[in-house]
């Protein structure tokens, strides 16, 4: 999440849907006073004319018992201790006494979702806002708000389904004097139903794997590289790392997570402890100097325990996204999930402030131990790289072509140095940030002005106009060869992905496409009612009961019946009128799932490509030139 957003912007996406958490009590507490009210005022009456009529009453005995009925009326006596409430009670109806009950426990219910409600904002604010003051309270404050949150919007949940439920009660009695069975069961499955989608995503592991793809060096196959890390880590009085993982991404970092290493034979190590990634392509391009001071960089990470907050944070963030999950699929829970939403939001923001003091702090760190000049460069180097590779590979993936192959790692190494210039001249480049899989990085120019460094655009140029291979490369045996098969296998993973995206884009016009797209969407005979084939290809399907075939783009809308029998209704405009066409399932319900799947798979991909096909002959909105960034001061 950005913090560059408005205060009204943040308001209007995060604290205004959050008020919907009062919604349905304040609604509730309003109706069921309305009711209270209707009712004391029907038995205020009915009471005064009785008593009235009372020819054993003095008129003093009058009086006191009508003062009485409107100092308590029924809404009162029902829970009332005064002297009389117990024998009023005791002449009552049950029937009565038990929607007086069901009355006084609604408003008491919403009155405590109120007031919880109004707590537990100002308890999230004072816990982000204790968070802003290191790691440690931010830790703290999130485990004691992760806790403390899933107790009361699950307490809030039970508490408002059995409002909702209360509803489908009071609002035919009341205005009809009537109840239906059938809406108190479907109100109670609906209330119960969130419930237990709730619950369960408290208990339920969410999978929080991290997958890096790489290989792990061992001090066998990088002795040199160990030593001069141990070297680096004693600079910066921290204990080196327990391993090394080396890939081809645009990015270094360090973690003390748990890392899952997939080889280029896809077999898959868990690596525990503190566990440094280094990126072959970039050490290729650093020079010794900016090397040091990038490695210096993620070592400071681990000399100011900002990893192990980070392993201490992680799980406490995945378990309250999935719980976001489960009260957001409740439906009833969907007010709680927006103010749950809300204090997620503000922690980000507490998140995005700390994560940046670390990174200002690394980068201090690294250039006092080399020279502003050197992780300056290295910041410059890798954010240029990154953006080359980022451009490369939309390019590849715009492509409406397929490709033979995906030759990326052979374009960055040919052009990356006459990119540098345009690089420089075109791009905003103080406002871009370098790539990282656990923080979110300041802007470069607020990192180099952090440290100090200003530079000229030609500065820039010259800085980045390098082509030696990096020394720290150079420490690793047969680093080339572990470039080269990364690469490839990554090449041929994007060039396999592209494919099967083209399948999504093709309204095939050529046997060629058709080819591509029925590679991933084959024709298919699969089983309808009695046994009878229904067939499908990539745009449409087809039945024998039916006079022509449905294609896909005439499909306004599929529903799923399974009175007298299932089948599939399917809503059809043809020559611009609509019309319903059944498709009869078999009984057996494997096979039923397999024909509705297939036909929602089929026509996705349809849509998908008739979507982007629109797009494509639609014009693209002019946008203003940019501004270049020049770090000269």
């Amino acid at each position: 999440m950005s913090e560059n957003f408005s205060k009204l912007g943040f308001a209007k996406t995060y604290i205004y849907p959050a008020l919907a958490l009062f919604l349905i009590p304040i609604g509730c507490l309003v109706f069921y006073t309305y009711i209270q009210s209707t009712y004391d005022q029907q038995f205020l009456e009915a009471a005064k004319a009785d008593i009235r009529n009372d020819q054993q009453l003095t008129p003093e005995e009058k009086g006191g018992l009508i003062a009485f009925y409107e100092t308590f009326p029924p809404s009162r006596l029902i829970v009332s201790n005064q002297p009389g409430a117990a024998e009023w009670r005791e002449l009552q109806d049950t029937q009565y006494l038990i929607e007086q009950y069901s009355l006084a426990w609604a408003v008491r219910i919403s009155w405590l979702c109120i007031w919880a409600g109004i707590a537990a904002f100002v308890l999230t604010g004072i816990g982000v806002a204790l968070s802003l003051q290191s790691q440690a309270m931010q830790y703290r404050s999130l485990w004691v708000g992760w806790h403390s949150l899933r107790l009361f919007c699950t307490l809030e949940v039970i508490a408002q389904g059995l409002l909702v439920f209360s509803l489908s009660f009071w609002i035919p009695a009341f205005f009809f004097s009537v109840y239906i069975i059938k809406v108190l069961l479907l109100f109670a499955i609906i209330a119960l139903g969130a419930i237990g989608v709730v619950i369960a995503a408290i208990f339920k592991r969410p999978n929080d794997d991290f997958v890096v793809q790489g290989e792990i060096l061992t001090r066998e196959m990088a002795p040199q590289l160990w030593y001069d890390l141990e070297q680096l880590s004693s600079k910066m009085q921290t204990a080196p790392p327990d391993h090394v993982i080396a890939g081809i991404d645009d990015n270094f970092f360090v973690t003390q997570l748990p890392v899952k290493v997939q080889d280029k034979h896809e077999q898959v190590q868990t690596l525990t402890g503190r566990n440094l990634f280094v990126s072959l392509s970039l050490l290729k391009k650093l020079p010794g100097q900016e090397a040091d001071a990038v490695l210096l960089h993620e070592l400071a990470h681990f000399s100011g325990n900002d990893t192990l907050y980070s392993q201490r944070i992680a799980p406490l963030l995945a378990r309250y996204d999935h719980f976001l999950q489960g009260l957001y699929e409740g439906g009833v829970s969907r007010p709680v999930f927006y103010f749950a939403v809300m204090f997620r939001a503000l922690y980000e923001i507490s998140l995005g402030s700390l994560s940046r003091q670390r990174e200002f702090r690394a980068d201090r760190l690294a250039a006092e131990a080399t020279s502003s000049h050197d992780m300056a460069h290295a910041l410059l180097r890798i954010t240029a790289y990154s953006q080359y590779r980022a451009e490369l590979e939309k390019e590849f993936f715009e492509a409406e072509e397929v490709h033979e192959q995906v030759n990326l790692s052979e374009r960055i190494d040919g052009g990356f140095l006459a990119y540098t210039n345009s690089f420089v001249d075109k791009h905003n480049v103080g406002e871009l940030a370098t790539a990282h899989p656990f923080d979110s990085h300041p802007p470069l120019k607020q990192r180099l002005e952090a440290i100090g460094f200003r530079a000229t655009p030609d500065a820039m140029r010259s800085v980045l106009y390098d082509e030696s291979i990096g020394n720290w490369f150079q420490k690793i045996d047969d680093a080339e060869l572990l470039e080269r098969e990364q690469w490839t296998a990554y090449e041929e993973q994007f060039r396999q992905f592209h494919e099967n995206i083209l399948a999504f884009r093709y309204i095939p016009s050529n046997q060629q496409e058709q080819e591509l797209v029925e590679k991933f969407f084959p024709p298919l005979t699969l089983t309808a009612a009695k046994n009878r084939p229904v067939s499908f290809d990539f745009e449409k399907v087809t039945y024998e009961d039916w006079d022509a075939p449905i294609y896909y783009r005439e499909i306004e809308s599929m529903t799923f019946e399974n009175q007298w029998g299932a089948r599939l209704d399917l809503v059809v405009k043809r020559n611009g009128k609509s019309k319903t066409i059944k498709l009869p399932l078999s009984k057996t319900q494997s096979e039923q799932q397999e024909v509705m799947g297939t036909l929602e798979n089929y026509y996705g991909r349809a849509v998908s490509a008739i979507a982007y096909q629109k797009s494509l002959k639609e014009p693209e909105p002019m946008s203003p030139d940019e501004d270049r960034f020049s770090l000269e001061t």
